[in-house]
């Protein structure tokens, strides 16, 4: 078959479209264009062999390649030509779209790092539409399990998407969180369409800045979490940064919840001020007590006037189960604050407490079913301590769901 090449990026002199003659699908051609000798060259070979290697064992979630210069130092390969995921993200008509897209590379990338392989280049240009989905391109800088050739103290990853830690690093180091902040600020550029990169830095939640009620309309709660989500992913420590699993659970479980289509935003709307983040941790966890508690109302008419009590403010309502919340060495409470939420029912001998415990930035739900004998609350029921979520994220509330289930299914049991 003869083909004909030609240019196919000004950016990109090494990469061509290769058009067959006599008809056929178009493809891209990679080359080499610098001596194998070199550092560029000794990466396009890794590139090259790897991603034979990926395409051979069907990896979902990467653009395969087609062919490759046989041998073990080829010199091009072949790719199929594919549509700019940017594109069809444009297209998309609910941001839930978006999400779904972003989570699915975040699963790709989470099933390529349990091989010990990091893209370290994840940013829309390398983002592409094929066979009916969102995959991956452009491995020139990723690692594959072992130390590359690209020279230390050099920025490592794109300008705009790359990770912090990234900016000035040894390439033996794998980089294992930096994918997951390309990712999150991917995921901002394509909701924020005003925006042709990300702003520096971690993503800062319920500001005017990061406002995502700005460009969309149709569910703020949901939008409002989702912020949380990006900011958790995009945190400066690595330490404090979600991995590549729990970001895409993260967007799974956001989906889930956010049943309500967002749309397109065509007017404009504010957003909040910047608070700590104790302040926004306890403001959040306040609204969904509250919310369960609606919710326990609705599931038994008999109770009624929610209300809020701060740890500690009164003797009358304590915690009666027992819990296993942190402790210090001496036997006391180790939790960084508590917030309990209560309702009372019409006879006045019955009440539902629902609680959240903090400790640092992580959340755990409890819930108990307390019951007035003579002078005294004893305990009816209790639901123990959840795991601990991080706070303001889908996978805190998830737990909290998941316990306000159980309550209902105890007042209002099964028939």
């Amino acid at each position: 078959m003869r083909i004909r090449v030609r240019p196919l990026s000004d950016r990109k002199h090494f990469v061509r479209l290769a058009r067959p003659t006599g008809g056929g699908l178009d493809a891209v051609l990679k080359f080499r264009s610098v001596t194998p000798e070199s550092e560029r060259g000794q990466r396009f070979r890794n590139e090259a062999l790897q991603m034979r290697e990926l395409s051979r064992a069907g990896t979902k979630g990467v653009l395969p390649i087609l062919d490759v210069e046989p041998g073990e130092d080829p010199s091009w390969y072949v790719m199929p030509k594919a549509e700019m995921l940017q594109v069809v993200v444009d297209q998309a008509g609910t941001l839930q779209e978006i999400v779904n897209w972003v989570l699915t590379l975040a699963r790709t990338l989470s099933r390529l790092a349990e091989q010990d392989i990091y893209h370290r280049d994840v940013k829309p240009d390398n983002l592409f539409w094929y066979d009916d989905g969102p995959v991956f391109a452009d491995f020139g800088i990723a690692y594959w399990g072992e130390p590359g050739v690209t020279v230390g103290a050099q920025k490592f990853g794109p300008q705009w998407f790359i990770a912090p830690e990234m900016r000035s690093k040894n390439p033996t180091d794998p980089g294992r969180q930096a994918d997951v902040y390309s990712l999150a600020q991917t995921l901002i550029v394509f909701v924020r369409p005003a925006d042709k990169f990300p702003p520096p830095g971690t993503f800062r939640a319920g500001t005017n800045e990061y406002d995502l009620n700005v460009d969309w309309q149709g569910d703020h709660d949901a939008m409002d979490t989702l912020e949380h989500v990006l900011e958790a992913a995009t945190r400066y420590s690595v330490r404090d940064r979600l991995v590549m699993a729990d970001f895409a659970e993260e967007l799974e479980l956001w989906l889930a919840s956010a049943d309500v289509d967002i749309t397109r935003n065509t007017g404009f709307r504010s957003g909040w001020g910047p608070d700590d983040d104790l302040v926004r941790d306890e403001k959040e966890t306040r609204r969904i007590l509250l919310r369960g508690l609606g919710r326990l109302e609705a599931a038994d008419k008999a109770f009624k006037e929610s209300s809020e009590v701060r740890y500690g403010d009164s003797e009358r309502l304590r915690w009666l189960g027992d819990y296993d919340l942190p402790v210090t060495p001496d036997g006391e409470s180790a939790i960084d604050g508590h917030l309990t939420s209560v309702a009372w029912d019409r006879p006045g001998g019955r009440r539902i407490l629902l609680g959240a415990a903090f400790f640092g930035r992580e959340v755990s739900f409890m819930s108990e079913i307390q019951r007035l004998v003579g002078n005294n609350w004893q305990l009816e029921r209790s639901w123990p301590d959840t795991d601990w979520g991080r706070t303001r994220l889908p996978s805190a509330k998830h737990l909290f769901h998941q316990l306000v289930d159980g309550v209902v299914a105890y007042l209002c049991p099964p028939t």
